[in-house]
């Protein structure tokens, strides 16, 4: 049975997203590859049809040569909620079909190894959904602290305070059970603003609340970044770690010639966050150029 690797993009144009193809590409991994595309040239579309890439999409504009998605015009659109809808609208009709699904942010996100081949080595058969650490706690990460009780109040933050935060740009986990939980984010994310004061949306609050309650802790494997499996450069990165001192729950990773690596010398499998860290970005881009 095949996996899935697909991300989300609007407004990108195929330069802005090379770096994740051509990464994807040279890593290893033979499954399935898609983009859902919201508002994008045909020329993007074009250029990832020729590498064999899914494309998933609501209308075509062959007047302007763009892939448009429109809302109501009182309806602002945030791609990181409504992706998770329409994850699980597309892809429901797949149940059944595919193994793993990888499903990461596109711009700031490249694959360093084959990501089905950690999969297969980690995620053991008890365990359905793949987090990605990034080694911090709510109460001391300013922006996530702040996300979680701008997008659901004072009482969750609380109860949030002292737990790890999840990276929602990565996730990853048996298929079938990742749409279910696509659609619970989702779902979360409409009971509140899909634009969060201080930045970004409710998604990730929502995902680490999901994961934090029972029935979905007891299904769900909680890489580390010492793991190898993704490095949250946002927060462990070397010019932003320092920020955090001691706060940091695990050592932040290091660069090896032109990789990104545990404290070990472990390459992760997936970068996320690498134009953070002005020394890394010009390293990554040259190698996926």
């Amino acid at each position: 049975m095949k996996d899935l690797v697909i991300g989300a993009v609007t407004n990108y144009n195929y330069d802005k997203i090379k770096y994740w193809v051509n990464s994807l590409d040279q890593s290893g991994y033979t499954g399935e590859k898609a983009l859902l595309c919201y508002n994008v040239d045909y020329e993007l579309v074009n250029e990832v049809s020729k590498r064999n890439y899914k494309v998933f999409c609501f209308s075509k504009n062959d007047q302007l040569g763009r892939l448009e998605y429109r809302k109501h015009d009182s309806d602002r659109f945030s791609v990181v909620v409504e992706r998770f809808l329409h994850l699980w609208y597309f892809l429901k009709s797949y149940k059944g079909q595919y193994r793993y699904i990888i499903t990461t942010d596109v711009k700031d996100v490249v694959f360093q190894k084959n990501p089905s081949i950690w999969l297969e080595q980690n995620l053991d058969t008890s365990k359905h959904i793949n987090a990605s650490s990034e080694s911090i706690r709510y109460r001391d990460e300013t922006w996530g602290y702040n996300n979680i009780l701008k997008s659901f109040g004072p009482i969750i933050q609380n109860h949030m305070k002292d737990n790890v935060i999840n990276n929602c740009g990565v996730l990853s986990g048996r298929f079938d059970v990742m749409l279910d939980l696509f659609l619970n984010i989702y779902m979360m994310c409409n009971g509140t603003s899909h634009f969060i004061e201080g930045g970004g949306g409710p998604d990730q609050a929502a995902l680490n609340i999901l994961l934090n309650t029972e029935s979905y802790k007891m299904i769900t494997n909680f890489a580390k970044s010492e793991d190898g499996w993704a490095a949250q450069l946002g927060t462990t990165g070397s010019q932003i770690s320092s920020k955090y001192s001691s706060l940091l729950v695990e050592k932040s990773p290091i660069i090896i010639g032109n990789e990104v690596c545990t404290s070990e010398g472990k390459p992760f499998t997936i970068v996320h966050q690498y134009d953070r860290i002005s020394e890394l970005k010009s390293i990554i881009e040259k190698k996926y150029e």
